[in-house]
């Protein structure tokens, strides 16, 4: 008797195991396959066109005719009188049909001035960081946002950096990106907008250490966003964390009147990270296996005493 017993235990064993590993490797991310993905910057000038008119359906155009993926926004006014009290990141989501995110930089005029991001795919999170200054000025901040775009995730991040001659600001924001970036290190990241710096400069210098930028790789001709109607600075990048992640195909500059600025498109082959294992899977498995724990703990005390009242037999 105790002989079955013992064998029973062994094949459970065994079994119990087989379940395990089973479970283990289920859990593992998923094999992600590279995707087309299409972003988009773009200053859009509080929506108004070097007409002087502000019209947030002319921008919505702008950005359905680049059929972007993401789109990285600057210069967007929320609930400001300027713009007659109109929350533009929240029409320009309806108008596209995207998921939006808003970051905030400035109180003005009885709403809030910032940059934002528009997204086909869901927004798993987001947050708005201020950045030091080295003066007083208009507070500048970098909006990151992890999207969800299916297979996997990105970081993508929009910003809007000092205008003024003196460099000196801009340099001390360039600064301050490896801290705020060091929490999505895991993440392949793609980091847009107006740097107010064209490429000759000691920020494109110090940004290209760490960063590619994707009209270096596909761009053709000057590649200038400034301004819209005599254009002639390149200030608005598209920059890309790695080429490991990130194959570019084309780069391109449309034209149009909507802002002063021209809006930058870049399409890329990207390979996003698999989803981690959520909290709900890994509780999930904690329960199981502390389930398939018991059963052995349970067997083993069977065949204990079973071995304990044979001797006294």
């Amino acid at each position: 008797m105790l002989n079955f017993f013992r064998r029973r235990f062994s094949r459970l064993c065994l079994f119990l195991s087989l379940i395990v590993m089973a479970l283990l490797f289920g859990c593992k991310p998923a094999k992600v396959t590279p995707i087309i993905f299409r972003v988009m910057t773009f200053n859009i000038h509080h929506g108004e066109g070097v007409d002087g008119k502000v019209d947030l359906d002319r921008i919505a155009n702008v950005i359905l005719e680049a059929n972007a993926d993401a789109v990285a926004l600057q210069e967007v006014d929320r609930n400001t009188r300027r713009t007659g009290g109109v929350d533009m990141i929240k029409e320009l989501g309806k108008r596209t049909n995207m998921h939006f995110a808003f970051g905030s930089n400035l109180d003005f005029q009885g709403g809030e001035y910032g940059t934002a991001i528009l997204s086909k795919h869901p927004i798993q999170s987001f947050e708005n960081h201020a950045l030091k200054q080295v003066r007083d000025g208009e507070p500048r901040g970098v909006l990151q946002a992890v999207l969800d775009v299916g297979q996997g995730q990105i970081l993508f991040v929009s910003t809007h950096l000092d205008h003024t001659k003196d460099q000196a600001e801009r340099l001390f924001s360039q600064s301050q990106f490896d801290d705020l970036f060091a929490k999505y290190k895991d993440l392949p990241a793609i980091f847009c907008g107006d740097f107010n710096d064209t490429p000759d400069s000691e920020l494109y210098k110090r940004m290209s250490e760490k960063w590619v930028d994707s009209w270096s790789l596909a761009g053709k001709g000057d590649g200038f966003t400034m301004t819209s109607s005599m254009p002639s600075r390149r200030i608005d990048y598209v920059w890309v964390s790695d080429k490991k992640n990130f194959t570019m195909r084309w780069v391109d500059v449309p034209m149009t009147k909507a802002s002063d600025h021209l809006p930058l498109i870049a399409e890329m082959e990207m390979k996003p990270v698999p989803h981690p294992m959520g909290s709900e899977q890994l509780a999930l498995l904690i329960i199981v296996l502390t389930f398939l724990s018991a059963i052995p703990i349970g067997l083993g005390i069977t065949i204990f005493k079973a071995n304990q009242s044979s001797k006294s037999i």
